[in-house]
C-alpha cells in the first residue's frame, strides 16, 4: 500500500530535491543515503514514500583505551593466545581467498535482492584495495598462532585511529573466535599509541555489536541507511 505523499517543509523537501539532483547528475542507478537519527523523522518518511528502502542502521562506535585495558584485562587467562601481524603480501593473498567464500552475509549489499552475497564480497575486496592505496592497513587476527580473521584500519588523527572492515575467516580455526579477534584488535589499538579508536557496525550483525559492547565499546550515534535502485 502506497503511502500519501508527506507535505514536507521546505527545508526537508530541498533535501529530497538535492537527492534526485545528485541522481541525475551522474545518472546514478542505485543511490544510497544516510541520514542521523537526530534528524527530524520527515526526512525518513519522505524517502521512504518516494521509493528508498531503509536496509540498515549504521551504528558508530568508540574504544578508548581504559575500556580496551579493561577489556583485556577481563579476559586475560585468553591473552596469551591472541595476537595479530601486519599482512604482507601473502597474507593479503589470502585474505582475498577467504573474502572469495563469502565472509560477509550480513551487509546492505548482501542482503540487498537486487544484489547477492558475492557482489558484496567482491566490494569488500575492491575496497581493502583502494584503502590500502590511500594508507589504510591490514592486520591478521591470531588465536594460537593461526589466522582466524582480518581487521583494516588507519590513523585519522595524532591520537585517533578508525577501524574500517573486519572479517572472521571460514575456517575451523575461527570458529566461535569473534572475541578473540576483536581482543587482537584492542592490543593492534593500544600498541599504536592512539587514545581513542572509532569504528561502525551494522544492525543486520547483532552477534558483533553484542561483541563490541562487551568488549568496551560505547555507542555515539545510528544513522539510517536508505537505498533506491532505478530501473
Amino acid at each position: 500500500m502506497k503511502l500519501n505523499k508527506i507535505p514536507l517543509p521546505p527545508p526537508h523537501r530541498k533535501i529530497i530535491e538535492m537527492v534526485e539532483d545528485f541522481r541525475r547528475k551522474y545518472d546514478a542507478k542505485y543511490v544510497v543515503v544516510k541520514s542521523s537519527t537526530r534528524y527530524p523523522i520527515e526526512i525518513s518518511l519522505s524517502l521512504q514514500d518516494a521509493g528508498f528502502w531503509l536496509i540498515e542502521n549504521q551504528i558508530s562506535l568508540k574504544l578508548t583505551r581504559e575500556n580496551a585495558i579493561k577489556a583485556l584485562e577481563e579476559h586475560k587467562e585468553f591473552l596469551g593466545d591472541i595476537s595479530y601481524k601486519l599482512a604482507d603480501e601473502s597474507d593479503m593473498q589470502m585474505i582475498y581467498s577467504e573474502i572469495e567464500k563469502g565472509i560477509f552475509k550480513t551487509d546492505r549489499i548482501a542482503l540487498d535482492p537486487k544484489f547477492s552475497i558475492e557482489i558484496a564480497n567482491r566490494r569488500y575486496a575492491f575496497w581493502i584495495k583502494d584503502a590500502l592505496k590511500n594508507g589504510a592497513r591490514v592486520y591478521l587476527s591470531l588465536y594460537e598462532n593461526k589466522p582466524i580473521g582480518f581487521f583494516m584500519g588507519k590513523s585519522t588523527g595524532a591520537k585517533t585511529g578508525e577501524g574500517l572492515l573486519g572479517g572472521i575467516f571460514n575456517s575451523p580455526e575461527a570458529y566461535h573466535q569473534g572475541a578473540m579477534h576483536l581482543l587482537a584488535g584492542h592490543k593492534s589499538f593500544l600498541d599504536g599509541g592512539a587514545n581513542v579508536n572509532k569504528t561502525f557496525v551494522s544492525s543486520n550483525n547483532l552477534d558483533v555489536l553484542r561483541l563490541h559492547l562487551m568488549l568496551g565499546r560505547t555507542i555515539t550515534g545510528i544513522r539510517n541507511v536508505f537505498v533506491k535502485h532505478y530501473d
